[in-house]
C-alpha cells in the first residue's frame, strides 16, 4: 500500500470488487475467489498497489451494488451499448461467444437459429446479457424463461429437464458440466449467437476515485490487457 499524508487519502486507495459465480472465470475457492478472470483482476490490483476485497454474489446484486457504491469494481461484465454509459471500462478480462446448449439426449430438438426457439423453455441468469437477448426474442419470466442467480443454477435446471436449453459459452462446457454431474459428451451445442460474441471487462463505478482509476488503467496497460 502506498503511504499518503492523511489517513483519509490512504483509505481511498482501497476498493470493493464484485463478481458472480461463473466457472472457470470466477469461482469460489477454499479461501478466496479464484478463476481465470480473477487472476487477471488480482494482477491488475497488485501492480496498481490497490487494496481490494473481492466478493462473489448473484449477478443482479453485483450489478446493483457496483452501480451504487463509489469505490466499487465489477467483473467480468460484458461491454454492451446499453451498459456503456454506466461504468468506466478498465480492461478486458474474458471473452464470451455464447450459444444455445441442450442435452444431447434430446433428440427431439433440432435448432438452427433464434426463430426455432419460441416453443421452448430456457433458464438464464437474472440481468445478464443472455437474459436480455432472450427478452428481445419474446421470452417472458415465469412463462418460458426461468431466472437463476448463477450459471450453475441454470445448468442444474438443464440437467433435470426443468428447461429445454440454456445459453452458455461452448468452450466452458467441459469445465462447467461436471459441476452438476454431467460430462461434455452429455451436451450439444445447437448454434452460436453472433449478438452474444462479447468481451467481459473489469469495470468501475463512474464515481471511483480518479487516482485509483488511473493506477488501475496504467497497471492493466502495463500488463498488456488492453
Amino acid at each position: 500500500m502506498i503511504c499518503w499524508c492523511s489517513s483519509h487519502a490512504t483509505a481511498q486507495l482501497s476498493v470493493m470488487v464484485y463478481t458472480e459465480n461463473s466457472p472457470p472465470y470466477q469461482l469460489q475457492g477454499k479461501h478466496q475467489v479464484e478463476g481465470l478472470s480473477t487472476e487477471k483482476v488480482r494482477a491488475i490490483l497488485q501492480l496498481a498497489d490497490i487494496d481490494a476485497t473481492i466478493e462473489m454474489m448473484p449477478w443482479a446484486r453485483a450489478l446493483q451494488v457496483s452501480s451504487r457504491q463509489s469505490n466499487a469494481l465489477i467483473y467480468a461484465i460484458a461491454r454492451t451499448p446499453e451498459r456503456e454509459p454506466y461504468f468506466t471500462w478498465i480492461a478486458p478480462v474474458a471473452n464470451f461467444k455464447l450459444g444455445v446448449i441442450t442435452l444431447r439426449k434430446r433428440q427431439d430438438l433440432t435448432l438452427t437459429d433464434e426463430m426455432t426457439l419460441g416453443h421452448l423453455t430456457v433458464a438464464s441468469q437474472r440481468d445478464d446479457i443472455a437474459s436480455f437477448w432472450l427478452e428481445k426474442h419474446g421470452f417472458v419470466e415465469n412463462r418460458n424463461k426461468l431466472l437463476c442467480a448463477d450459471i450453475v443454477c441454470s445448468w442444474t435446471l438443464l440437467k433435470n429437464s426443468g428447461v429445454d436449453f440454456i445459453i452458455e459459452d461452448p468452450k466452458l462446457i467441459a469445465a462447467t458440466a461436471p459441476l452438476v454431474g454431467l460430462t461434455a459428451d452429455d451436451i450439444m451445442l445447437q448454434f452460436t449467437i453472433d449478438e452474444l460474441d462479447v468481451v467481459g471487462y473489469l469495470a468501475a463505478n463512474k464515481q471511483l476515485n480518479p487516482i485509483i482509476l488511473d493506477k488501475l488503467i496504467r497497471a492493466a496497460t502495463d500488463l498488456g490487457f488492453h
